[in-house]
């Protein structure tokens, strides 16, 4: 057999999944390829060979020592500092990455694969523009037998960035460069898919299956496609013999689900025939038409359903987008004034009305600020109206009476979350307004100034505003004043609630409170959502439920409180359930303000197997408005982001950094890439659709299978149990992204009652959910135990477990590697911290920060690492890892190895 060129091994093994970026011969100029003589050359082969092996067994540290050793042999040796810079690039080190194909660059000039990898960066970071940029330099100086390899990953560029005839184009070149290519088969099976054109998909999945039969993930997915188009053909089938319009409407929902928008519209049109008042269908056919862009028709099926349900938000969102894209500012006011009317409450959209208001003639803003200004005088304001009157005043630089609208709402509930909202966007703004405040509601006082005889209202009052201030404990005195003033307030109630949870951490004591304020006045929205909202946050689940029902039954249209249910239904794995009430919703909240059935909503629907329907749920329904999108960015960082000093950046600054220059989408998504890129975070980050939906939302296949690096991939068997000799049980668990991991390991545990001890294997696991990791760790150790430490905006906060008890009794060994990363570190942190687990094999990856998620309109998910985990010795997980008894993680490249004082 001829022996292997040098470095071909581990070229080969990398470059199947990159579609050769790390082909290891071929054109260029003579400093391509190797340069070593035959002896250094075999000693090279026998490296590249050692870091193969290494890199499959996860061990990428090592990998990348190795491939540096080789390259030292031969400096000048493109194929392998190439290879280096992807393995950092899949690692996630960026810059590194970056700095390495630079360095390729200078050792090939005239090869692709290089530029090739810088591209993927760009694009990872939404940043088409740079990454066509120097696809384009690759296409000017690569061989053309070679350019399809360019050329697929161009149209790659292009399909995300949302160009499809434009990429569906481009693959045609990269086919006519390469015909046995797969990679263009598979983007032109993504554009068909959002086409809504099934058959075509399915075809160019075949071919690409036939070329790569190993790709799981590919296979999965072409599954998902038939299984849906049988559906429709069943429901095709059964509507042409039959008068039913629920089967014509479920018809229009599956093409719509399918991308078939056209096709939707004539099922809900048929629907509509025999219902006319069907609600959900003339909802569906104007949305399908406003997707096939007819933009009229869509207009005139919303009013419709305006006529009988004059209060549906989505329409009313609807009508305010179709002007807006139509360049009609007076239709697009009136839409936004009737949208206000009809939903008063709705903080978002008041936010996005302040936006048209700025992006418009200066006169308009200054109109409604004197608006404003008159209504915050007059004593018929309600919360809502002053809410936003503060958020206009505020935008037209009146601070003063936007203080005053602020005061006054507080006064109104000093407990309201929307309006604590908007007070803190316009402290962030102007930290003085928290001085202007205090001073107003000083003037409540009774003369003299004290609050000996202040009421219960003002007493939590100024418990607000002095947890503002910094004076915590200060503010929990006062919160115990309040109802010590007035025992029937719910408002003091909910004011001592709060400075329970986040002041002394007391979680009885908090649900106890919050139980109390929703007895004393159950007309209160707020308070049956911070009680459920608590109850969830406690891990019990099952309370949280109940709460949230008792709810529902005053409060039918409470969007807050079926966006809790959902999620609480979710905790106990009762997805059907939970999906319904986040689709519930999101349809009287399309805005979703308060953040929870955007993002969950699609996971419930992957937790059932509907993971194409979960694919379209997460774009939303709701229009995308980019400079609103943008801000919504922008905000979810200001709050949640760890570093208060945003990394030397002026935070406020970026807020209108844009103003005037986002004009779709993809606008929008490029400055908020780039804005949250300045926080020199590498986890801080805008999510590509697509990688969520990789990631999260994937179907999982029979068995677990490795990429080259070590790493269970996402489609990956998510929970495998196994019986083993000695009364040991074994499970492995392959990822925390799957919504279903923790219902799977809680029946596998229960299986598993008797066993005297049990073997978690996280090896390869890469982490995903934090509260998934959190309810599993609650699952095999009870509540009540230290699981560590994490250190958030506010300094250390211990983390406790819950639940209703540990499913199993038996000791715990975990298995673990370098790649063990994430929420599977905090999983296993939890079993170390609180003594049920014992770690077992080699130290993990260290990716110990924590984020928040938000999921845009259109999508996109904004990362941010609100907190860092610290491990058992007081250290960040953060670049160290968690490190199994005797076993002490390698530096690397180029990092002092800490000393005994400091580990």
């Amino acid at each position: 057999m001829k022996p292997r060129p040098p470095v071909l091994a581990a070229l080969l093994l990398i470059g199947a999944a990159t579609t050769g970026l790390l082909a290891a011969s071929g054109e260029g100029d003579g400093r391509a390829g190797p340069t070593a003589g035959r002896e250094a050359s075999e000693a090279i082969d026998a490296l590249m060979r050692r870091g193969e092996e290494q890199l499959r067994l996860g061990r990428v540290e090592d990998a990348l020592a190795t491939y540096r050793e080789a390259l030292r042999l031969d400096p000048a040796h493109y194929g392998i500092q190439v290879l280096i810079a992807d393995t950092l690039r899949r690692a996630g080190r960026t810059d590194e990455a970056m700095a390495g194909f630079e360095a390729a660059l200078g050792l090939g000039p005239g090869r692709h694969e290089a530029r090739v990898g810088m591209a993927r960066i760009h694009r990872a970071a939404f940043r088409f523009e740079e990454g066509e940029r120097v696809l384009q330099e690759a296409l000017d100086s690569v061989h053309p037998a070679r350019a399809g390899e360019v050329l697929a990953e161009l149209a790659e560029v292009r399909r995300l960035a949302g160009r499809l005839d434009e990429a569906a184009a481009i693959c045609g070149r990269a086919l006519l460069a390469d015909p046995d290519a797969a990679r263009p088969r598979s983007t032109l099976a993504l554009i068909e898919e959002e086409r809504g054109a099934l058959g075509p998909a399915l075809e160019h999945w075949d071919r690409y299956l036939e070329r790569r039969p190993d790709d799981e993930a590919a296979r999965l997915r072409h599954e998902e496609l038939k299984e849906l188009r049988a559906s429709i053909a069943a429901l095709r089938e059964a509507a042409a013999g039959s008068e039913d319009a629920e089967i014509r409407a479920e018809l229009g929902r599956l093409l719509a689900i399918s991308g078939d928008h056209a096709g939707a519209a004539e099922a809900y049109r048929a629907s509509l025939e025999i219902e006319p008042d069907g609600a959900d269908a003339r909802r569906g056919l104007a949305l399908a038409l406003r997707r096939a862009g007819e933009d009229s028709a869509a207009a005139r099926e919303y009013r419709r359903l305006l006529r009988f349900r004059p209060g549906d938000a989505s329409a009313r969102y609807a009508l305010v987008a179709i002007a807006r894209e139509a360049s009609d500012r007076g239709r697009e006011e009136a839409a936004w004034e009737r949208l206000l009317r009809a939903r008063p409450d709705d903080l978002y959209a008041a936010r996005a009305w302040v936006e048209f208001l700025a992006r418009t003639d200066a006169p308009d803003l200054e109109r409604a600020a004197r608006e404003a200004a008159d209504d915050v005088a007059a004593a018929s304001a309600t919360p809502a109206s002053l809410r936003r009157d503060a958020l206009v005043l505020a935008e037209a630089g009146l601070w003063d009476p936007a203080a005053r609208a602020v005061e006054r709402a507080l006064h109104a509930d000093p407990t309201d979350p929307w309006t604590i909202d908007v007070a803190n966007d316009l402290m962030f703004l102007r930290p003085e307004l928290l001085q202007d405040l205090i001073r107003m509601s000083a003037a409540r006082l009774p003369n003299p100034p004290s609050l000996r005889g202040a009421d219960a209202r003002l007493l939590a009052l100024f418990s607000r505003l002095t947890l503002w201030s910094g004076r915590s404990a200060e503010a929990a005195k006062l919160a115990r004043r309040a109802v010590e003033a007035d025992p029937a307030s719910s408002l003091a109630r909910s004011a001592l609630a709060e400075a329970a949870q986040r002041i002394e951490r007391d979680p009885e004591r908090t649900i106890r409170e919050w139980r109390r304020a929703v007895d004393l006045d159950p007309s209160r929205p707020a308070a049956h959502v911070d009680l459920s909202l608590a109850l969830l946050r406690f891990a019990r689940a099952t309370d949280a439920e109940k709460a949230a029902r008792a709810g529902l039954e005053l409060f039918t249209d409470q969007a807050p409180l079926l966006g809790v249910l959902g999620a609480s239904l979710m905790e106990q794995g009762r997805m059907e359930e939970a999906a319904a009430a986040f689709a519930s919703s999101l349809r009287l909240d399309p805005a979703d303000n308060l953040g929870l059935a955007r993002g969950q909503h699609p996971l419930a629907l992957a937790a059932l197997g509907r993971n194409l329907e979960a694919r379209r749920a997460l774009r939303g329904t709701l229009m995308p408005a980019p400079a609103v999108i943008y801000r919504e960015a922008w905000a979810f960082a200001r709050d949640a982001y760890r570093d208060r000093r945003f990394n030397g950046e002026d935070w406020v600054g970026w807020r209108d950094r844009y103003r005037g220059s986002l004009h779709d989408l993809e606008d929008a998504y490029r400055a908020v890439a780039e804005m949250l890129a300045s926080l020199g975070d590498p986890h801080t980050r805008l999510r590509h659709l697509d990688e969520t939906a990789a990631v999260y939302l994937a179907r999982h296949g029979p068995r677990v299978t490795i990429d080259a690096m070590g790493r269970a991939r996402p489609v990956s068997r998510t929970v495998t149990a196994l019986d083993l000799d000695g009364g040991l049980g074994y499970i492995r668990l392959s990822n925390l992204a799957d919504p279903a991991a923790a219902e799977e390991v809680r029946r596998a545990l229960l299986r598993m009652r008797e066993k005297e001890g049990l073997i978690l294997d996280l090896r390869g696991n890469r982490g995903g959910l934090s509260r998934t990791a959190d309810a599993i760790g609650d699952l095999l150790i009870g509540p009540g135990a230290d699981a560590g430490v994490d250190v958030g905006p506010d300094g250390p906060e211990p983390q406790v477990t819950g639940g209703e008890g540990a499913l199993i009794d038996g000791s715990i060994v975990v298995l673990v590697d370098e790649q063990t990363a994430s929420a599977a570190e905090r999983l296993a942190r939890a079993l170390q911290m609180s003594g049920r687990g014992v770690l077992s094999g080699d130290p993990t990856f260290g990716k110990g920060s924590a984020q928040m998620s938000r999921v845009l309109p259109g999508g996109g998910t904004v990362l941010v690492t609100m907190a860092e985990m610290l491990g058992p010795d007081g250290r960040p997980i953060q670049g160290h890892g968690l490190e199994p008894r005797g076993k002490k993680r390698k530096p690397r490249d180029g990092e002092r190895p800490a000393p005994d004082g400091e580990r």
